[in-house]
Formats: structure tokens, C-alpha cells, sequence
């Protein structure tokens, strides 16, 4: 977002110089004439397209995408991948209609988009059973993290560094994210970025009642104003959702219709984005860049111990309440009910369920564990989709499919994603400079995914050990004694796994 900011300011700037110079052509000396045709020459060559004389004949590229819907606040990312398939006059997907148009003509190729309709427990199958088959129908597979995961330890896919055209460093690739859930340290079997944008669109976030913050604590803005000073803090956090409690039918009972700090429709899902966004190193390195158990620490008990005390607040609505009704919730954050809703993500901004809300309504990113944390952290949820390269693909055809990829998320990045931001994720009353800064806030906090992306390999460990401590007050030391031994026994047999899909 910060590369796009700066892109337009850019064209902005050249459009001032390009008037200044036609309002002062008549005084020019031949010497600044010679300068400015230098500097034009010279912007010419830095934009000259290094793909502008590829040319694949009309050969077909063609991507297993996923069409399921993860929740009912999230659609699939599936209308800014393969987009429409003729322009709606939704701005978004109509730019994403017009980028594969202008792909397929730059490159002499023509997209071909399968569907799949599967949830996380049904990816990993469909895709290995593919594999397994020595089918040949995709260059690139897109869907869920959770699963696909754990197939790169089976030799199911190219490494992407083996793709001629791919440049990782471009602001288009999410490379923070990308090194995160790399197996080992630099390598990159697992793609996303603004053409694979699933990631993107799953990045937690957290949204508030402005309304019901200033009725309760003053200024509704003041909250933006203590994530950017560095201050927003798990305990601060706890402290808001606390204060903000009303019995509201005076039973004496909490219950729906109650005025809550902070709302969730269960306990799992929505404690994901605080495991990872609370900074906790839950997996080290080693010098081969292999991961290490490194979880047995002070800030992980901490961690647990305060969300516990989050869960457990008088002010939190959770699974108790809600029963695992997603749409109670939103209805009642919509209604002014709610302070603070959890497990929405910024492909939630799209939804009518926010976008109904009569409040006005702020984004923010997840707090910090506490100060000596330094930046805020974002999430993407273990169902973020991402993009591999199936081995069945034939080897010759990796320099085709990296060329393809790299101009379909380059061309995104400069022609897509500012439309996207423009108008998709602008919900009602938050068209606001410091709404965007929280967006960017959020959009550039994505890491620290390790743990996500291979929890499952790892017996679930994530919500077998962290979560379950988390919901049961000081229970981490003994839970992590009862599950220390399977972790390293499967961590171990994971890189010699890893070792050899390499050596291959």
C-alpha cells in the first residue's frame, strides 16, 4: 500500500513538472531543454517492459482455483483472480477483468481457470490425489494453506526458485509472509501476493463501534490514536472491553442484548489472529535455517495468561454466548451492541453485514503482547489461499508458468489493488485518513506466520497446546511437558522428510 501511496505522488509530481515546464517552454535554453529530453529518455528506459517481446503462441495458462467461501463476512477471492467473465461495473472485479485482458494480450496466452469448491479438510486430498495421478491439467494450484502445507514435505511441488522470471523482492510478492512460512529458512514453495491476494483479503483486523467508544470513554478517534503512538497493548485491550460492560436489562445475567467490550462467535477461530499477532516465538531456527521448538518461554506464558483473562472477561461475548452463531454476533455489533468485534479480516469490509451498520465504525490492527513488543503484527488465517507449483507440471514449463505469475502480480499490484482499496474495503464513515493508516498498519504487519502454516503437520500443535492453555488459567507449563516429546519426534522426522524432497 505504501509503494501505491507513492506511485501516485509520483504521477502527481510529474504532472506539476510536466506544467511547469510547458508554462516556461518559451524562456528555455537549449542546455535544460537537453536535460529534461535526458531525464524523459532516461524515465523511458527504467518503464520499458522486460516482458513487452514475449510472445507463447496463444498457449493456455491454466490455474486450479478455489471458489469456497471460508465465512459467511469473507466471499472468495476467486472474483480478483480469474475475475468476471465479461465487465459488471463493479470497479474491483472489473479491474481484475481488465488485467488478465491485458496479460493474455502482452503474453500471447489465454487464462484458463478451474473451479474447486472444498473446505480446509478437503483440500489436501483433492490436491494429492491430483498429484499422485501424474495429471498435467494446472501450471499453478490456489487454495488453502492449511493442508497444502504439509504436502511440500511430500515432493508435491516445485520450489519457486526454480521459476525463471519470478523477482521475490518486488513490492507485488508478500515476501515477509512467504520467508514466515517457509519450511526452511529461503526457501519458497509457497507463493502470495496481489495476484494470489487471498492473503491479503485474510488479514485480521479488528472493528470497533466509534459511536459507542465516545459515548463510553470520549473522543471515538482516540483509539486510532493510541494504535499509532505504539500504546495499543493487549492489557489496554482488556482494560476497553472491561469498561465497557452494561447489564443492560438490569437481570444480572449476561446475555445477548447486553452491551459488550468485545464479541466472538466461538473460541478457536477467533483466537487465532491473537496467537500470532501477540509476537510470541513459538519456533526458532537453526543455522541450516531449520525450525526449533522455541516456545517454552516467558512470553508465551504470558500470552496465555492474558487471554485467558481476555476470554474471561465480564465484557466478552464468546462461545458461551453466541454459540458459534457468526451472524448473532455481527448483528449485534451492527445494532451498537458491541464495542469491539473479533475474527473479522479486511476482505470483511466488503460484506453487507458491515457495510449495514448505522454506526460509525474503525478499523484497527490486533494489540500488542505489551510494550516491549515493537511493531503490531497481522495474521492471515490458516485457510489464506496460496499459490503452488504442482511436479506434474513438466519442468520445461516452469519458466512459462513463472512469466506468467510474475507479470499477472505485477500488473495487479500497479492496476488492481489501489482500485480494490479504493473501493472495496472503503465501509461506511471510515473514508478517512486515519482509517487508511490502520489499513496500512495492517496490510504491512503480515508475519510471524510460521506457527499458522504448520500447525497441523505438527499435531495441531497450535490449538492443542497454545490455545488450550489460553482457555485453561496456568496450564501451559504442564501442557507443554505432556507434548514436548511428540513435538520434537515430529519436527524431526519433518526436516529429515523435507532433506530429501530437496536431495531429489
Amino acid at each position: 500500500m505504501k509503494d501505491i501511496r507513492r506511485i501516485w505522488i509520483a504521477l502527481l509530481a510529474a504532472s506539476l513538472c510536466m506544467g511547469t515546464l510547458a508554462g516556461c517552454a518559451s524562456g528555455e535554453t537549449d542546455e535544460t531543454a537537453a536535460d529534461v529530453n535526458a531525464d524523459t529518455a532516461a524515465v523511458e528506459t527504467e518503464e520499458s517492459d522486460p516482458f513487452a517481446d514475449f510472445d507463447y503462441g496463444g498457449q493456455s495458462f491454466r490455474t486450479y482455483t478455489s471458489i469456497h467461501a471460508a465465512t459467511s463476512s469473507l466471499a472468495s477471492s476467486n472474483y480478483l483472480i480469474e475475475g468476471p467473465e465479461e465487465l459488471t461495473g463493479e470497479a474491483a472485479s472489473d479491474a481484475a477483468f481488465e488485467r488478465n485482458a491485458s496479460v493474455e494480450e502482452l503474453l500471447n496466452i489465454k487464462m484458463e481457470f478451474a473451479h474447486v469448491e472444498l473446505g480446509y479438510d478437503g483440500v489436501q486430498n483433492d490436491v494429492r490425489t491430483y498429484i499422485m495421478a501424474g495429471s498435467d491439467d494446472y501450471e499453478v494450484i490456489i487454495n488453502d494453506l492449511y493442508g497444502l502445507t504439509g504436502l511440500t514435505l511430500e515432493g508435491m511441488f516445485y520450489s519457486a526458485d526454480e521459476g525463471e522470471y519470478f523477482d521475490f523482492t518486488q513490492p507485488y510478492w508478500f515476501g515477509d509472509f512467504m520467508n514466515d512460512i517457509a519450511f526452511r529458512k529461503g526457501d519458497t514453495f509457497m507463493m502470495a501476493g496481489d495476484f494470489i491476494i487471498d492473503t491479503l483479503r485474510t488479514a485480521h483486523c479488528l472493528v470497533y463501534n466509534k459511536d459507542l467508544y465516545t459515548d463510553l470513554y470520549g473522543d471515538g478517534n482516540e483509539l486510532y490514536e493510541i494504535v499509532l503512538n505504539g500504546d495499543w497493548t493487549l492489557d489496554k485491550m482488556i482494560e476497553l472491553v472491561e469498561g465497557a460492560y452494561v447489564d443492560t436489562d438490569g437481570n444480572g445475567t449476561k446475555n445477548i442484548g447486553d452491551t459488550l467490550g468485545f464479541g466472538v462467535f466461538q473460541d478457536w477461530g477467533p483466537f487465532i489472529p491473537f496467537s500470532i499477532a501477540l509476537g510470541v516465538e513459538y519456533m526458532g531456527r537453526d543455522d541450516e535455517g531449520y525450525p526449533t521448538l522455541a516456545m517454552n518461554n516467558e512470553r508465551t506464558i504470558l500470552m496465555c495468561d492474558l487471554m485467558y483473562d481476555l476470554w474471561n472477561s465480564q465484557g466478552t461475548g464468546a462461545l458461551s454466548l453466541f454459540n458459534s452463531e457468526q451472524a448473532v454476533v455481527l448483528e449485534q455489533f451492527s445494532s451498537g451492541n458491541m464495542l469491539i468485534i473479533g475474527y473479522q479480516q479486511l476482505g470483511s469490509l466488503e460484506s453487507d453485514a458491515l457495510r449495514a451498520s448505522e454506526h460509525e465504525i474503525g478499523i484497527i490492527p490486533y494489540p500488542k503482547l505489551d510494550s516491549l513488543q515493537e511493531n503490531y503484527v497481522t495474521s492471515a488465517h490458516d485457510t489464506s489461499e496460496i499459490g503452488l507449483l504442482p511436479v506434474t507440471m513438466p519442468v520445461d514449463r516452469l519458466s512459462f508458468a513463472s512469466a506468467v505469475l510474475e507479470v499477472l502480480s505485477r500488473e495487479s499490484h500497479k492496476n488492481v489493488l489501489p482500485i480494490y482499496y479504493e473501493s472495496a474495503l472503503k465501509v461506511k464513515y471510515t473514508r478517512d485518513a486515519e482509517s487508511a493508516q490502520m489499513i496500512d498498519l495492517i496490510h504491512d504487519g503480515l508475519g510471524n506466520s510460521f506457527a499458522l502454516a504448520w500447525h497441523q503437520p505438527l499435531n495441531t500443535f497450535l490449538q492443542g497446546l497454545i490455545h488450550a492453555s489460553a482457555m485453561s488459567e496456568n496450564s501451559f507449563a504442564s501442557k507443554y511437558a505432556g507434548m514436548e516429546k511428540t513435538l520434537q519426534e515430529k519436527l524431526t522426522t519433518m526436516i529429515d522428510n523435507y532433506k530429501k524432497v530437496i536431495e531429489q
